[in-house]
């Protein structure tokens, strides 16, 4: 394995940064969270049609580029850099549970319209008592014929409020095992109410989503465990993206170091605020290193991500947190100010982190898996 991006995609990475420095620097990034959909429909237009970014991953003949796993993980790095709003990271996961699960008929209606941009497509699994959306859910699925009816309450789903499509999480009311599949719900549905939240995230809209006898089609029938599966693969590329925020909180922390001068001295030059920028680095490489390894092995379809998926979650988790604290201390008082931008770093680092799991949830699957 060749433990590094290629100059193709190292240029794709530089010239998708310099897009969004333009075109969604975070003061577009704040006006567009106050928005009722939560980001700019403009940008996100540009990113589909121009940059082709929803369908990178995605078959030729579904309309998308078909280059893997590598582009999209670089991707994220570079949308979490920007804290990025837009619904990339809800239609990445999304059709890769289409790909992965769907049947060939809803394969060839949402493939392309998500590699378009045309549709916003979004998971809708996480509930309060199940932060995977895999076990122990309350949300149920009721068979009748043909006809399938949800019943259930979903949270913290994204763009879940304005999404055209969602992907559920259920399980059937009289399944003896209890294993979950996922249904497809249009965003009209019958009985389907959705609720904006209040999130820690300003800048990832999320719904609260309630089903009461909503009609659903099954994503397609998947083997025992295969949910599970792909929560390995979201973690991985979550990873991702956390580095690309940690990438930034470093950035912001030592330019400010740099500039800002106490007793006529630059302030990175103190022993206390040059050693957390060290450790911030250290966490970082780490991070890196291992979500990027966790995407090369998804790219590779290797059994080994059950273990490294989990830990890449884990590493990036707990390097996005601590660089996210420690840049609003190094900052001091204006670290604290409405107006500055870390506390927004913040807010994305401790929800990206509780997302699928934290660290310790992390590395107890992980523990389960190598028999500790």
């Amino acid at each position: 394995m060749d433990f590094a991006f290629s100059k193709d995609q190292e240029e794709f990475r530089s010239s998708l940064r310099r897009f969004l420095t333009e075109k969604a620097p975070l003061s577009s990034v704040r006006a567009a969270s106050e928005t009722d959909l939560g980001y700019d429909p403009l940008v996100w237009k540009q990113m589909s049609e121009q940059l082709g970014l929803p369908g990178l991953h995605i078959a030729e003949e579904h309309g998308g580029s078909g280059t893997g796993l590598l582009e999209p993980a670089v991707v994220l790095e570079e949308t979490g850099r920007a804290l990025s709003s837009s619904p990339y990271l809800a239609g990445l996961f999304a059709s890769l549970a289409i790909q992965r699960l769907g049947s060939p008929e809803l394969q060839a209606d949402l493939l392309p319209r998500i590699a378009s941009g045309e549709a916003v497509v979004t998971l809708a699994t996480i509930e309060v008592a199940s932060p995977t959306g895999t076990r122990g859910l309350a949300t149920t699925a009721v068979s009748r014929g043909d006809q399938v009816t949800l019943t259930g309450r979903k949270t913290l789903v994204e763009h879940g409020h304005s999404a055209d499509v969602l992907l559920v999480s259920a399980v059937g009311a009289d399944a003896p095992t209890g294993d979950a599949r996922l249904y497809v719900v249009q965003g009209d549905a019958a009985g389907l109410t959705r609720t904006r939240q209040h999130a820690l995230d300003l800048t990832r809209p999320v719904a609260e989503v309630v089903l009461d006898g909503t009609p659903a089609v099954a994503l397609g029938d998947p083997a025992p465990g295969a949910l599970d599966e792909l929560v390995d693969l979201f973690c991985a590329l979550l990873a991702s993206e956390m580095v690309g925020g940690t990438e930034a909180c470093l950035t912001m922390a030592v330019a400010y170091a740099k500039d800002r001068m106490q007793f006529n001295r630059p302030i990175g030059s103190f022993q206390a605020i040059k050693h957390k920028c060290a450790e911030m680095l250290i966490a970082l490489d780490g991070a890196r290193a291992a979500a990027q390894y966790a995407v090369m092995v998804a790219d590779g379809g290797s059994a080994e991500l059950s273990t490294v998926g989990p830990l890449a979650k884990a590493e990036a988790s707990e390097a996005f947190t601590f660089a996210a604290n420690w840049t609003i201390q190094v900052l001091g008082g204006i670290g604290f100010t409405w107006e500055q931008d870390a506390h927004l770093y913040f807010r994305r680092a401790w929800a990206d982190s509780g997302l699928l799991g934290g660290p310790a949830a992390q590395r107890a699957r992980l523990a389960d898996r190598i028999g500790l």
